[in-house]
C-alpha cells in the first residue's frame, strides 16, 4: 500500500510538471571542440513537451560575464521558471537556452600558450554543432540567436559580427563595449587589468582595438546575412556603458541594421536582467523560424 501511495504521489507531482509546462535544466554537460582540443561546458534548458514528429524548436545561446560560468543564467539569473512562466503565459513560443562557459576569454580567439584557445570559431561551430547533432534544433541562422551578460554581451555582439551566417539575433544585456584604446588614452591605466591576457602580456593595443566590436561594426555593411541586435541597460548601470550601448545601437542604424536599445530601471547585475529578458525574448520570438532547416 505504501508503494502504491508513493506512486500515485509521483504521478501527481509528474502529471502536475506537465500541466504547468515545466522545462528541464540540465548541467554539467559538454560539448566536444576539435578547435579547443578540450569540450566546451554548458547548461540548458528544454521546454516541455518535446515538440512533435518533424518539428524543431528554435536555440538562444546565452553567455555569462567576467568570473562566471557554465550555468549561470540558471543559477543566478534562475532562468528556468522564469520560462517556464513565460511559456505557460503564452508570452514566448517552445526555445531552447544553451549557457556555455567560456572563462574570461571574452569570447575572442587567443592563440597565445596559456591562453583559453580560439574561442569565437569553438562556440560558432563545434557548439552549435554539438547542440544541433544532440537535440531537435532549427538548424540554419533564423532558427538561432545569441545574447548575453556585461563580458557575454560583448561576446554575442561578436558571435554576431564575426558570424552572422550563423546567428539571425543578438542580444546585448548590459554589454561591456569599450571604445578601441588610443594612443595616450586615459583609460590605459585600468583597460589591460580588466581584460587580463586575452591581448597578449603586455596588453597589446593594436590588438584589442582590431578585435574590438566597433571597429568590426563595418563589416556588416558587406555582411550577406545582418543579424538583428537587441541592446538592454539599466538606467543605474555603468555611465560608460550605458552610453557605449547607445553609440553602438547609433552605428548601427547608421548602417541599416534593424536594431533596438532599451534602458529600463536596474542595475548592473541578475536582478536587472532577470526583468529584461522576456521581454527581450518577445521582441525574438518573431525573428525565429522553428521550421527553417528542416
Amino acid at each position: 500500500m505504501k508503494l502504491l501511495a508513493a506512486l500515485g504521489a509521483a504521478a501527481m507531482v509528474l502529471a502536475n510538471s506537465m500541466a504547468l509546462g515545466a522545462g528541464i535544466v540540465e548541467f554539467g554537460l559538454q560539448a566536444e571542440s576539435p578547435t579547443l582540443g578540450r569540450p566546451i561546458p554548458y547548461a540548458v534548458y528544454t521546454p516541455f513537451p518535446a515538440p512533435a514528429e518533424g518539428e524543431r524548436w528554435p536555440v538562444v545561446y546565452l553567455l555569462h560575464g567576467l568570473t562566471g560560468a557554465d550555468g549561470d543564467w540558471f543559477t543566478w539569473g534562475n532562468l528556468g521558471p522564469i520560462l517556464d512562466r513565460a511559456l505557460a503565459d503564452g508570452r514566448i513560443p517552445p526555445l531552447m537556452v544553451v549557457a556555455p562557459g567560456a572563462g574570461d576569454s571574452w569570447y575572442v580567439d587567443n592563440p597565445d600558450a596559456g591562453g583559453f584557445g580560439l574561442i569565437d570559431t569553438a562556440f560558432a561551430t563545434d557548439l552549435v554543432k554539438a547542440i544541433d547533432a544532440k537535440y531537435p534544433t532549427a538548424r540554419c541562422r533564423a532558427g538561432r540567436a545569441i545574447g548575453g551578460v556585461s563580458m557575454g554581451g560583448v561576446g554575442a555582439v561578436l558571435q554576431a559580427i564575426n558570424h552572422s551566417d550563423v546567428y539571425g539575433a543578438v542580444m546585448s544585456f548590459a554589454g561591456a563595449l569599450h571604445k578601441p584604446v588610443e594612443q595616450n588614452d586615459q583609460r590605459s591605466g585600468w583597460i589591460p587589468g580588466l581584460y587580463q591576457n586575452v591581448f597578449g602580456a603586455p596588453f597589446d593595443r593594436a590588438r584589442f582595438n582590431a578585435a574590438n566590436p566597433f571597429t568590426l561594426m563595418p563589416k556588416l555593411r558587406r555582411a550577406a546575412d545582418k543579424p538583428a541586435f537587441y541592446f538592454a541597460i539599466g538606467d543605474a548601470d555603468f555611465p560608460d556603458l550605458i552610453l557605449a550601448s547607445a553609440e553602438y545601437h547609433n552605428g548601427l542604424t547608421q548602417l541599416g541594421i534593424d536594431t533596438t536599445l532599451r534602458v529600463t530601471h536596474g542595475r548592473h547585475y541578475w536582478d536587472t536582467w532577470q526583468q529584461q529578458i522576456i521581454p527581450a525574448l518577445e521582441w525574438l520570438a518573431p525573428k525565429l523560424d522553428a521550421n527553417c532547416g528542416r
